[in-house]
C-alpha cells in the first residue's frame, strides 16, 4: 500500500520607445552564457539608416534597417541594440507580441542598454498578448534591469517564478528577496515563497511564509484556498497532522481543490491512527459525484483502512471493485493518449475547456479549466496567429523577422503545454497500472498478515473471535413507516459523512500491529 507524497502548487497606450545611442551601448555585455559578448562598435554608424528612416516617418525602412542588423553575424554585438529599438517599433506598428519578443531577446543579450520605460513598457505589454511565462523567463535570466521600486518588486515576482518552474529554487527566494513589503505582489509571493521552502524541506520556514501569505490575501478566495491547502501540505510533511488537519479543513466547498483536499485530509486522520475519520472522509470520493474524478489512491487508502479494523471480507471486495472500476480507465487513458501527439493533446484539452467536447476522458482533462499556465497559453497562441495573420499582409525583410519570433514562440507555446499535458495523462495510466499490480500483491499480503495476526493470538492458547453483535428484528414506532436504505446520497451530505466502524480484531488486537 502506498503512501500520500506531497504536492505543491504553485500558485501584470503606444509607447514610442527610441533609446539614446549613448556611449552606454558601446561598452561590452555580458550574454546569457555568462561569456564577454562582443562590442557593438560604431553604434552610431550601424544605427544611422534606422535613425534616417525613423526621423522621416518611414517606419517600415527603420525596421528593414534593424532586420539588416540582426542578419549580419559581424554585427552580433549590436543585436541587442537593434532588437530593443526593433521591439518599440514594433508594438507602435500595432504588433505587440512581436514587440514583446523582441524586447525579450534584447533585454537578454543587452541587459546594460536596456532603459527603465523599456522594461515598464515590456511588463506592460502582457495584457496584450498574455503570456506571463514570457516575462518570467526574461527576468529570471537577469533581475538587474534599471527599473523603480514598484516595477523592481513586479520583476523579482516574475522572475522568482521562472526560477521556481527551472527548480532553481535557491535563486528564487534570493530574486524574492526583492519584493517590497508594500507591493502588491508581496502576499503572492510570500505564498510562493513558502511552497520554494516547503519543496527544500525547510517546514517551520515554510509555515512562517504561507501564514504570512494567508494574512496578506485579503478577499482572493482562490488564493486563500491555495495557500490553506499547501499549508496542509506543509504540516502534513513536517508530520503535524492534526494542524495538517485543519488546514485541510479551510479550504472552502466552493474551491474546485476541496476534493483533493478532503483526500489528503483523510491520509492525515489515517496518521493518526483516526481509521473511522479517514472512512468518513473517503466516503465522498465513492459517490456517484465523484465517479468523473481521478482519486483511485483514495479508494486503496479505504481498502486499507477497512483492513486495518480488521474487515478482510469487505477489504477484499473492495480491492475486487478497484480492478473492475479502474483496469478500464487505465486501459482507455493509455490508447488515447498514446495515439496523439502534443499539438493533438492541446488543441484537445482546449476543446474541452471551451465545449466540453475531448477524445481524451473527462477524468484526463478535469484540473486543465484550472490550470491559468495552459490558460494563459491559449489566450498567447491566439494572439499570434492574429499577428502571424497581419504580418502575412506586409512586406519586408523585417515581416520575416517578426514572424519567424513570433512562429516559433507559437509552436513552443503549443509543444510545451500540449506535452505537458500529456505527459500529465501518461503518468496517470502509468500510475494506475503500478497500483492495478500493487492490489494483486496486497491480496496476498492480506492473507499473509490476516494468518500472522491470528498467529499473535493463539499464544494465548486461544483463537478469540471476533466480538459479535447480536442481530434484533426492526422495531418501528407507531405512527412511523421503515423501509430499507437503497444507497440514496444529496449533494449537501457531501463532506459530512460520518464512520463508526467497529475493529473486528481479537480483543487488545490490531491488524496494524496495535
Amino acid at each position: 500500500m502506498s503512501r500520500r507524497g506531497l504536492r505543491i502548487f504553485a500558485l501584470v497606450g503606444v509607447i514610442s520607445l527610441l533609446p539614446s545611442l549613448s556611449a552606454a551601448q558601446s561598452k561590452s555585455t555580458s550574454n546569457t552564457d555568462g561569456q564577454e559578448a562582443p562590442l557593438c562598435e560604431d553604434s552610431m554608424e550601424v544605427f544611422t539608416p534606422f535613425v534616417t528612416g525613423v526621423a522621416s516617418g518611414n517606419v517600415p525602412e527603420a525596421m528593414d534597417a534593424l532586420a539588416e542588423v540582426l542578419k549580419d553575424p559581424e554585427m552580433e554585438g549590436c543585436h541587442g541594440g537593434a532588437y530593443i529599438r526593433l521591439g518599440g517599433l514594433l508594438e507602435k506598428e500595432g504588433l505587440p507580441y512581436a514587440g514583446a519578443l523582441a524586447w525579450s531577446q534584447g533585454m537578454q543579450l543587452d541587459p546594460d542598454s536596456t532603459s527603465a520605460e523599456v522594461v515598464t513598457a515590456f511588463l506592460a505589454l502582457e495584457e496584450r498578448h498574455g503570456d506571463q511565462a514570457l516575462m518570467e523567463r526574461t527576468f529570471a535570466e537577469n533581475i538587474g534591469f534599471k527599473a523603480d521600486k514598484e516595477t523592481r518588486s513586479k520583476m523579482a515576482y516574475l522572475g522568482a517564478r521562472g526560477s521556481y518552474a527551472q527548480s532553481n529554487y535557491s535563486t528564487a527566494l534570493g530574486i524574492l528577496s526583492l519584493v517590497q513589503k508594500d507591493s502588491p505582489d508581496m502576499g503572492k509571493g510570500m505564498a510562493l515563497k513558502g511552497v520554494i521552502l516547503t519543496q527544500q524541506g525547510r517546514y517551520n520556514d515554510a509555515m512562517a511564509a504561507l501564514l504570512t501569505a494567508q494574512a496578506m490575501v485579503g478577499d482572493d478566495i482562490e488564493l486563500l484556498d491555495t495557500v490553506n491547502l499547501n499549508l496542509g501540505r506543509t504540516y502534513y510533511a513536517a508530520g503535524n497532522y492534526p494542524k495538517a488537519i485543519e488546514f485541510y479543513a479551510k479550504v472552502s466547498r466552493e474551491s474546485h481543490w476541496w476534493p483533493e483536499a478532503q483526500f489528503e485530509r483523510a491520509w492525515a486522520h489515517f496518521r493518526i491512527q483516526d481509521i473511522n475519520g479517514a472512512l468518513g472522509i473517503l466516503h465522498t470520493h465513492i459517490t456517484p459525484f465523484y465517479d468523473d474524478w481521478y482519486f483511485p489512491e483514495a479508494q486503496l487508502l479505504r481498502t486499507y483502512s477497512l483492513f486495518l479494523l480488521c474487515k478482510f471480507p469487505d477489504a477484499s471486495t473492495q480491492i475486487e471493485a478497484f480492478q473492475t472500476t479502474w483496469t478500464p480507465v487505465r486501459d482507455e487513458l493509455q490508447s488515447t493518449v498514446s495515439a496523439m501527439d502534443a499539438n493533438a493533446v492541446f488543441n484537445d484539452a482546449r476543446s474541452y475547456i471551451e465545449n466540453g467536447e475531448s477524445e481524451l476522458s473527462e477524468m484526463a482533462l478535469r484540473d486543465v479549466p484550472y490550470d491559468k499556465s495552459f490558460i494563459e497559453a491559449t489566450e498567447s497562441v491566439d494572439v499570434a496567429k492574429k499577428e502571424l495573420g497581419v504580418l502575412a499582409s506586409r512586406s519586408g525583410s523585417w515581416v520575416d523577422l517578426a514572424s519567424g519570433m513570433v512562429q516559433i514562440r507559437h509552436d513552443e507555446l503549443i509543444e510545451r503545454h500540449g506535452g505537458r499535458i500529456k505527459s500529465q495523462v501518461q503518468g496517470r495510466a502509468d500510475e494506475l497500472t503500478t497500483m492495478l499490480t500493487d492490489t494483486e500483491i496486497a491480496k496476498l499480503d492480506m492473507l499473509r498478515l490476516e494468518t500472522k495476526l491470528y498467529e499473535q493470538a493463539s499464544i494465548t492458547g486461544q483463537i478469540p473471535d471476533a466480538e459479535k453483535k447480536v442481530k434484533r428484528s426492526e422495531r418501528v414506532r407507531r405512527g412511523y413507516v421503515s423501509w430499507p436504505y437503497e444507497g440514496e446520497i444529496w449533494a449537501d451530505e457531501v463532506g459530512y459523512y460520518r464512520v463508526n466502524a467497529t475493529p473486528e480484531c481479537p480483543p487488545g488486537l490490531m491488524a496494524g500491529g496495535q
